[in-house]
């Protein structure tokens, strides 16, 4: 089973709406809308990296530049459960951290704080915490704000 990785176009629009609400469901997460990845897909400060298995989309990565930081924000990554499992999430994440350096940017993300899995698996990337916020998630969960840099960021 072959799985590839290529940029988001306005094609995807459809999967990655359908891919977004069948992974982040409320209260503990707010989808992102329609009107939010046409933006995305369309912004030269986004990196939208979609993972396709047989022609289908099947899950994507966002990460956002600001204009001015030295940080790519590590957005957002959703993977339909059928396809979890393997290694396309860590695929996804990896191409994102490729873009941020490709800019010369290093990467923020936040984990919730309830998630220690995925804490852990950050730290042992080589990311930081550098903030805690608490009531960040629409459920009232905290976030642990981490960073990565490469190089001379």
């Amino acid at each position: 089973m072959t799985d590839s990785l290529r940029t988001a176009g306005p094609a995807d629009l459809d999967a990655l709406v359908e891919i977004e609400n069948a992974v982040f469901v409320p209260p503990a997460y707010e989808p992102m809308s329609r009107r939010q990845f046409r933006w995305h897909i369309s912004n030269p400060r986004a990196a939208l990296i979609v993972c396709t298995r047989r022609g289908q989309v099947v899950g994507y990565a966002l990460g956002l530049a600001r204009a001015g930081s030295r940080y790519m924000r590590f957005y957002s990554l959703a993977v339909l459960s059928q396809a979890q499992g393997g290694e396309i999430g860590k695929r996804l994440f990896e191409a994102i951290e490729t873009a941020a350096r490709q800019r010369g940017l290093g990467v923020i993300t936040e984990v919730r704080a309830d998630n220690t899995r995925l804490h852990r698996r950050y730290l042992g990337l080589g990311y930081t915490e550098f903030e805690h916020k608490p009531d960040y998630y629409p459920d009232g969960c905290a976030a642990i704000r981490m960073k990565r840099s490469f190089g001379e960021v």
